[in-house]
């Protein structure tokens, strides 16, 4: 039997239209009938790709369907789970208490000073990891804080396992792929380019699964705000990060009122002692006269206070 035939691009649609797989337990069962819902012709090329694609892969490469115990609990239970995925590296970490740290490319320095701060507070727990999208910005950041505080990572991509995307983070990828207690993991098997509709299937499984989802920082059409619409839709615990000195963070105060819940810091200002304020964007909207000696390049201590 070929599993990855469940990641063909071809037969996972038809699978994901029909919901034909939650009819069956096991993946033996689901292959012996597949072939009768399509052209022999049609059925042995997709056969013959995923076959070839699973005698060329790297061998570190392992496979992972819907049907096997080592699932993640938290993933199978979403609407549109992947059937199959490839990962390299420690999958244990999916049976470990996961949280996703998601923002903006384009993140503001309050904004990447707020999540090294949050890995920070949330490493307290020895037993979490962080999930992320291997995107720069907000996605870089937590993953280079985590490797910091010695938090394991899990990251989520919206490309093959063989293509290292954006190229800006191929030494997070270098630290990561050495790293045999980290894990990435993609359900995109074969080949796949980066795409506009790749990352939002890629955000909705970050979001399947966490537990609770971070919002760092995000515009009102960034892609972040389609991995917290997931969340919600998968009952998430979702939290966003507000800051007046933030470039642009509508799509997280959309978030908030909609029903997110804030995440709330101490802010202390460098320059000033004593100047303590609780990261509330009611608050903050009433105190726009912070120092502007503090600038956009930091100035600000950040404390957790969940």
């Amino acid at each position: 039997m070929v599993l990855s035939i469940l990641g063909h691009p071809r037969i996972s649609s038809f699978l994901r239209k029909t919901r034909l797989w939650c009819k069956f337990s096991n993946f033996e069962d689901l292959y012996q009938v597949l072939p009768n819902y399509f052209e022999e012709d049609f059925w042995n090329h997709c056969l013959k790709e995923c076959f070839q694609w699973e005698t060329d892969k790297n061998p570190l490469w392992k496979l992972v369907s819907f049907y096997d115990s080592t699932y993640p609990k938290n993933l199978k239970e979403i609407y549109d789970p992947p059937l199959v995925f490839a990962y390299m590296g420690n999958l244990g970490l999916l049976q470990s208490p996961l949280v996703a740290i998601v923002g903006t490319r384009k993140s503001s320095p309050v904004s990447l000073a707020a999540t090294k701060e949050l890995v920070g507070f949330l490493s307290t727990n020895k037993s979490l990891a962080v999930v992320s999208g291997m995107a720069l910005g907000i996605d870089r950041q937590a993953f280079l804080s985590a490797l910091e505080f010695g938090i394991p990572v899990v990251g989520v991509l919206g490309t093959t396992l063989g293509m290292e995307y954006p190229p800006g983070n191929r030494d997070l990828y270098k630290r990561i792929k050495e790293d045999p207690n980290q894990l990435l993991l993609t359900e995109f098997l074969l080949k796949t380019e980066p795409a506009k509709w790749t990352f939002p299937k890629r955000n909705r499984v970050i979001s399947g699964l966490a537990d609770k989802v971070y919002i760092m920082e995000s515009g009102r059409k960034s892609g972040t705000i389609s991995t917290a619409y997931s969340a919600m839709e998968q009952n998430r615990e979702i939290y966003v990060f507000d800051h007046p000195k933030q470039f642009d963070n509508e799509g997280g105060r959309l978030l908030i009122r909609q029903g997110a819940q804030r995440l709330f810091c101490e802010i202390e200002t460098t320059k000033e002692e004593g100047n303590v304020l609780e990261m509330s964007y009611d608050v903050w909207r009433k105190n726009r006269t912070i120092p502007s000696g503090l600038g956009r390049d930091g100035g600000w201590d950040l404390k957790i206070t969940l």
